[in-house]
């Protein structure tokens, strides 16, 4: 009997990760990305506050209290959580409660320059490694 459980049960399981595995395979925003965000300790050197125009996801929409190193935000249907470490910015963009990508910016003059990977499956929050540039000039 409990060998027909633990077969329903894998079965149950390998049913869910199939039907939906981006959700499944994805990272918890609240666990290693805001680890990965809380490992950026640097105080805040610039402020990201405002409309910025971005030819690889449209206008994203920043939000920065003055003196705060938190950020918050949105550009598609994704939602931005980040902080300025220094000079330079560190987003998660969200889908729910899910990492879909990772980016890294630094100011160049008024634009950030820098680059964006798709979240890692296992260890780590971002693909680094298979990272592509990411340009935003301040609307």
């Amino acid at each position: 009997m409990r060998r027909k459980h633990s077969l329903w049960l894998a079965a149950v399981l390998i049913g869910l990760a199939t039907s939906n595995p981006v959700q499944v395979l994805a990272k918890k925003v609240g666990v290693e990305g805001r680890a990965w965000l809380d490992a950026q300790k640097d105080p805040a050197v610039i402020n990201v506050n405002g409309t910025w125009d971005s030819d690889e996801w449209g206008a994203v929409h920043l939000r920065q209290s003055e003196g705060s190193r938190d950020v918050s935000g949105s550009v598609g249907g994704y939602e931005i959580t980040g902080v300025v470490s220094g000079n330079r910015l560190f987003m998660l963009f969200s889908a729910g409660d899910y990492i879909e990508y990772c980016a890294v910016l630094s100011p160049d003059g008024n634009n950030m320059m820098g680059t964006y990977s798709n979240r890692k499956r296992g260890k780590g929050v971002c693909q680094e490694d298979k990272s592509r540039p990411m340009y935003m000039t301040k609307k």
